[in-house]
């Protein structure tokens, strides 16, 4: 009998030890690759390819994505002139674009700029309407949240 129960509490020592490393191992993340993720947008000053320059006598606007919002919701343009929009998106990791619509209902494309993974700074280019009124944008992988009215004069 106290031999029976030796090997049970040996055990049981055993299995509790290896629990608490496995346990203690895991939160160091020893079971897991590290993930980097670049804190500034890549420039030529810290080695990256510059972002594009905007189109000289276009109209120029910023615009960045920073936590899944655009930092403005209101843009405005000159019909018929070119638009140049110097996108920032801030967010690392995450899918971004600046998208603009003829219509409410997202079905009639005006202009849809490329997917940006963050962070990273672009350039956009396109001709206004050239019909003045309110147009809808929006990025079109977070249309629920990063949207807007571009206004046309």
């Amino acid at each position: 009998m106290f031999k029976t129960l030796h090997i049970v509490a040996v055990s049981l020592i055993f299995l509790a030890l290896l629990f608490a490393g496995v346990i203690v191992g895991s939160m160091r993340g020893t079971d897991s690759e590290a993930q980097v993720f670049p804190t500034v947008p890549p420039t030529a000053e810290n080695g990256g390819t510059p972002p594009p320059t905007a189109v000289p006598g276009a109209t120029q606007i910023e615009l960045a994505a920073e936590n899944v919002l655009f930092d403005k919701s209101a843009l405005s343009a000159t019909a018929g002139q070119p638009v140049s929009i110097t996108f920032n998106n801030k967010d690392a990791g995450v899918l971004h674009n600046f998208s603009l619509y003829a219509d409410r209902a997202y079905t009639q494309p005006i202009f849809q700029g490329d997917l940006t993974t963050g962070p990273v700074i672009t350039t956009y280019t396109f001709d206004a309407p050239s019909t003045a009124g309110a147009y809808p944008f929006r990025c079109d992988v977070h249309p629920d949240t990063m949207t807007g009215q571009f206004t046309v004069n």
